[in-house]
């Protein structure tokens, strides 16, 4: 499996990077790849609005994006990784959501049935399950099939024990397993959170 990570967060060794580190050895331990980026690293602007995207073709900013979903087309999986601040998906974050589901406009261009996977991290012991519902759904958006949520919180000051990090790398090392989780979540069933 060769998979593609984006990393949201603009903190490029915090708790995102952490994690998505041992997701990384797992990936490698059952045989595949794992290619990390960093938003921070594609200029990507705002979406407008204009509405040029639903004619087909994507998005017709001058920016980085389409560069950003080659990379992300060409993997077998897709991880996006996303902070939560003040109780709700990072503006950036936000950004990238908004402007990836110009390509579920066009059917040469969506992402036919990736897998992915969406880490969600925070401070806070619980978010509003509306935050992991509504990335849910910006990611479909462009037709990508969500099987496997990762929800990480109380993370304010909090140091990962081995045994925590050891359960992203098997997380990891069955990516490719989980089954596909419809839009209307089963939160109980499929998040995890920093209790592994």
């Amino acid at each position: 499996m060769k998979a593609v990570t984006l990393i949201t967060s603009c903190r490029r060794n915090g708790n995102s990077k952490k994690i998505v580190d041992r997701l990384t050895i797992g990936i490698e331990d059952a045989g595949g790849s794992n290619e990390v980026l960093f938003l921070d690293d594609y200029n990507i602007h705002c979406c407008t609005g204009c509405g040029k995207c639903k004619q087909g073709g994507g998005c017709v900013l001058n920016d980085d994006l389409n560069e950003l979903l080659d990379k992300i087309r060409a993997s077998d999986y897709f991880i996006f990784s996303a902070p939560i601040y003040f109780g709700d998906l990072a503006g950036q974050s936000k950004m990238f959501l908004d402007r990836m589901g110009s390509a579920g406009s066009d059917p040469e261009l969506e992402m036919k049935e990736k897998k992915t996977a969406i880490v969600l991290t925070h401070f806070s012991d619980t978010i509003n399950d509306f935050v992991i519902e509504n990335t849910h759904r910006g990611i479909v958006t462009a037709n990508f099939k969500v099987n496997k949520i990762i929800d990480v919180g109380g993370l304010l000051g909090k140091q990962f024990t081995e045994d925590e990090l050891e359960g992203y790398e098997d997380i990891g090392y069955e990516l490719e397993d989980y089954e596909i989780i419809p839009h209307k979540l089963d939160l109980i069933n499929n998040t995890v959170d920093d209790s592994l």
